[in-house]
């Protein structure tokens, strides 16, 4: 790709009723995939510090699986979604002790670029 920016901004691919549980104060912002340019996007299943494996430096649990350690093209994400479908997306009744289980909640969409986010604020929150 060509990032534009040194650190993306995160998104959940779709809804997700576990992320939305994460805080009462969430709020949602909705892309359209189309509006994500291919060179300023990635994503990774389920997010990219499970993805990466990052968890096992911080002692937290972790179950291999054969989607991680890799960051995808946008161009390939309905291939890694017709192989593995799509993360278990349920609310979790005790969200103090997610982060010691097994994490596969969502798919991770990273942008990295100011432009597409930009855009769409401005289009439908009249950002300035």
């Amino acid at each position: 790709g060509r990032p534009q920016r040194l650190s993306p901004h995160y998104f959940v691919l779709g809804e997700s009723a576990w992320f939305q549980g994460l805080s009462n104060d969430m709020d949602a912002v909705t892309l359209p995939l189309t509006a994500l340019p291919p060179d300023v996007t990635s994503v990774t299943y389920p997010d990219s510090f499970t993805a990466m494996g990052l968890v096992q430096e911080f002692g937290l649990p972790y179950e291999p699986k054969p989607y991680h350690g890799r960051v995808i093209r946008l161009v390939d994400l309905p291939q890694l979604v017709a192989t593995y479908g799509l993360p278990n997306d349920e609310a979790d009744a005790d969200y103090a002790a997610y982060a010691v289980k097994p994490f596969e909640q969502y798919i991770e969409v990273q942008v990295w670029s100011d432009d597409p986010v930009a855009a769409h604020l401005r289009q439908v929150h009249r950002w300035p």
